[in-house]
């Protein structure tokens, strides 16, 4: 582990002090696992755009085809009465 100095806003501080207290994990593990989160999360959208890179409409098609049209099973339904919401 590497120790390191931030500058934080008060108000996000308070709001991870609260949370650790809630949680009752001192507050660096909290912050810990917010950066944790925000890389992965940034990471993973640089994969995905690179990956889009590479993509096509014929290809996504194409594997489309390889999909039984078939409904599907009881627990992979949407529950009755669901809603899209936009």
């Amino acid at each position: 582990m590497k120790t390191i100095e931030a500058k934080i806003p008060e108000a996000i501080l308070k709001q991870a002090q609260e949370l650790a207290a809630r949680e009752n994990v001192p507050v660096e593990q909290i912050i810990s696992l917010a950066v944790a989160q925000a890389v992965g999360v940034w990471t993973n959208e640089s994969y995905v755009a690179l990956r889009a890179k590479n993509a096509s409409r014929e290809k996504f098609l194409d594997a489309l085809k390889e999909v039984p049209d078939v409904e599907p099973p009881d627990f992979d339904r949407l529950p009755k009465g669901y809603k899209a919401t936009k």
